[in-house]
């Protein structure tokens, strides 16, 4: 722990099942620790798939490595049933819904298996694309974890209070503390919290976490599931999730005809084509005649 935080130790979140004290330290500190969120099973049945699955990328020449040794997993929705499942754990709603309102979106679901040798995340905050200050957080993050965090291991890095800093940019190099709790933990904080993986100092032990990344309704998601998303998981008994990946209309937004508020628009769209002044379909295909690449005309004096 940096020496600048060592006189506040006592006050920083530490593991709890207490969900009103998460909310607490979640509020004031800008993240939280709550532990046994996922059974062992859960916890084993989640590590093994994104282990088979990082191994299985690299083998196949698609493995994706950031800071060294570490590897990213993208779009894990299509990658099995078990990351599906999590992005609808009473867990989330119960944390996101303060925090980003009760229609919030899947912003992204990516693991992260940061290995000895690995190099730190550089500092940032999971909004920093936003350019001006928010009273409230725009995003939210939930780190599962599937081992044990500690700081020797890489446990995520955090500036506890950054989330209330008008400022934060100017703030990158102030004092960070490792996020530590036992595995099935997870790990819950503010979009405008300072934050970046740690490095991984240990001999041989891998850490691996999901990250599932959440966002308010109107956002630009970070994955694009509406390309990315396997076609056949568009399916009626998938519906809580294509809800939750924004694939239904809200207060206007992700309309394709006439809106109507709460219509999932996960199937084949009723797109309405050009039509002719009898109400028959036709080509209307005629040129606008722009020629943008034409010098411009000065206008007469």
């Amino acid at each position: 722990m940096d020496a600048a935080v060592q006189t506040a130790a006592d006050e920083l979140p530490a593991p709890t099942r207490d969900i009103a004290r998460a909310k607490a330290d979640l509020e004031r500190h800008g993240y939280c620790i709550v532990r046994d969120v996922l059974t062992a099973g859960q916890v084993a049945a989640l590590r093994a798939r994104v282990g088979a699955q990082a191994r299985g990328e690299d083998a196949a020449g698609k493995g994706f490595h950031d800071g060294g040794a570490n590897q990213r997993i993208w779009m894990l929705l299509n990658k099995g049933r078990v990351f599906r499942d999590l992005v609808l754990h009473p867990f989330a709603v119960e944390m996101m819904t303060p925090l980003l309102g009760p229609d919030f979106l899947l912003s992204s679901i990516t693991a992260n298996v940061a290995r000895p040798g690995g190099e730190p995340m550089y500092l940032h905050t999971d909004q920093g694309y936003v350019d001006f200050w928010t009273e409230l957080p725009l995003v939210a993050n939930i780190a599962w974890m599937l081992d044990d965090f500690s700081e020797e291991n890489g446990g995520t890095r955090l500036a506890p209070g950054s989330h209330r800093s008008r400022e934060w940019r100017k703030e990158l190099r102030r004092p960070t503390v490792a996020a530590a709790g036992p595995a099935g933990s997870a790990l819950v904080f503010d979009g405008r919290l300072i934050h970046g993986t740690g490095a991984n100092r240990t001999a041989d032990q891998q850490r691996h976490a999901i990250l599932t990344y959440y966002c308010r309704p109107f956002m630009r998601q970070q994955e694009n599931f509406f390309l990315g998303l396997d076609p056949a998981l568009r399916s009626p008994e998938n519906e809580p999730l294509l809800r939750r990946l924004g694939f239904s209309i809200w207060r206007g937004l992700g309309r394709i005809e006439t809106p109507l508020e709460g219509r999932l628009m996960a199937g084949e769209p009723a797109r309405v084509p050009a039509l002719d002044a009898a109400g028959r379909p036709c080509k209307a295909d005629t040129p606008l005649g722009l020629t943008p690449d034409e010098p411009q005309q000065e206008a007469p004096q």
